[in-house]
């Protein structure tokens, strides 16, 4: 009797093999020589994070859109301010960029600063060393030197030196020219007292997950939603002309045209052919969307995004929405806000010699024209405004009740 043959033929796709040495890293020779720190991670790998998962992207532009993004504004520190100095102000703000508005240049900066934890303003000056404008620099581009005593760029193989804000003039050793100076903004972690990291970086995992989950639904859909499968034969073995034929079936012919059939012709009647899937995709959808969604709620988390400003509506109503814009504002937006104001405040004060004037940003407007109106009538009926100064707000901006 014979034996009969039983063969299984993989079809799919081939995967190439790939090389597995690490790139040359261009700081590497810095890094050795003890000129700059190293980061605590890759800067490049947690820039790439902002462009492989969209939860993560649309919160870090929430935050940068709400913490520097909303415009600012010059209030007076005391009664006695100088005009002029305003008027000053508002100049170099205005033109400080020949290319972007400084509200556009302070997305960029906070952009970096929520991506891989840094983020870095240049500082131009004029001939007579006054302060004349400002600049983004990639913060992947940006090393800080070892001694703390400025910063060090590598691009395209080119190197620039940068001093701190305020630091004694020096010449880059490159260029000739006097050193612009940084103001390095960064994201504290107790891991590094030279660079920041972004608040994302517990959510590595979460952003990982969903990346495969979403790969996995594509390849899935390209193949018509048809999981990977074995074709059995028993009884007989398959022609080499009917393997390429089955190879050929399923690599072109399956692939974006749903319901084609394929006819196979067997040797004998003794041969058997059969089709066996290797996964069920009954359950596969229900979890994925779980799982996809766990990860985006822990992306958020990390965060502290509501839903509502990433255009997320589930289970939304108005008023746990206002709560959750005031949490977000109270807690994220303006503690942050305060913080580069403090130290733009100091660039102005001590490289500017102003002192009556401050940098604020603008803040998030939680209130709704009803509210302003109910409170303005208040306001109006216990003699705190007039009717002539409620018509000449448009729109009104109520004030804090004094106290008694």
């Amino acid at each position: 009797m014979t034996e009969a043959l039983m063969k299984a033929q993989i079809i799919g796709d081939d995967e190439r093999g790939r090389s597995r040495q690490l790139p040359e890293d261009g700081w590497r020779g810095e890094y050795e020589s003890g000129e700059v720190k190293e980061p605590p991670y890759s800067l490049t790998a947690l820039a790439e994070l902002y462009e492989i998962n969209s939860t993560h992207k649309a919160c870090v532009d929430a935050k940068a859109t709400n913490i520097v993004g909303l415009g600012h504004h010059f209030v007076p520190a005391h009664p006695e301010a100088d005009e002029s100095d305003r008027v000053r102000l508002e100049a170099l703000f205005a033109s400080c960029n020949p290319e972007v508005t400084f509200t556009d240049l302070m997305r960029a900066v906070w952009t970096d600063v929520e991506t891989v934890g840094n983020g870095y303003l240049e500082i131009t000056r004029s001939a007579a060393g006054e302060v004349d404008g400002f600049y983004h620099v990639p913060a992947t581009t940006i090393r800080v030197r070892s001694d703390r005593s400025g910063f060090v760029q590598l691009r395209d193989g080119r190197k620039r030196q940068f001093r701190n804000v305020g630091a004694e003039a020096v010449a880059d050793p490159e260029s000739g020219e006097a050193q612009n100076e940084i103001l390095h903004l960064r994201k504290y972690t107790p891991q590094s007292s030279y660079y920041g990291v972004p608040d994302v970086l517990p959510a590595i995992s979460a952003i990982a997950g969903d990346r495969a989950a979403a790969e996995y639904n594509v390849s899935f859909f390209e193949h018509n939603a048809v999981p990977r499968m074995a074709i059995i034969c028993e009884g007989g073995q398959m022609s080499q002309a009917l393997i390429q034929e089955i190879r050929r079936f399923m690599e072109s012919e399956i692939k974006g045209q749903a319901h084609k059939t394929l006819v196979l012709e067997v040797p004998n009647n003794g041969t058997k052919l059969r089709l066996e899937p290797l996964g069920s995709a009954q359950s596969e959808d229900a979890g994925f969307l779980d799982y996809r969604r766990a990860n985006r709620d822990e992306i958020l988390m990390v965060h502290r995004v509501p839903p509502s400003k990433i255009t997320i509506v589930e289970n939304a109503n108005l008023a746990n929405s206002r709560d959750q814009d005031k949490t977000f504002r109270e807690q994220v937006v303006r503690p942050e806000q305060r913080r580069i104001e403090f130290r733009v405040n100091r660039l102005l004060r001590e490289q500017m010699g102003i002192t009556g004037w401050q940098f604020r940003f603008r803040e998030m407007d939680l209130s709704e024209e009803l509210q302003q109106a109910e409170i303005a009538r208040i306001y109006t009926e216990i003699g705190v405004w007039t009717p002539e100064e409620v018509r000449a707000a448009s729109p009104p901006s109520i004030p804090p009740l004094p106290r008694a």
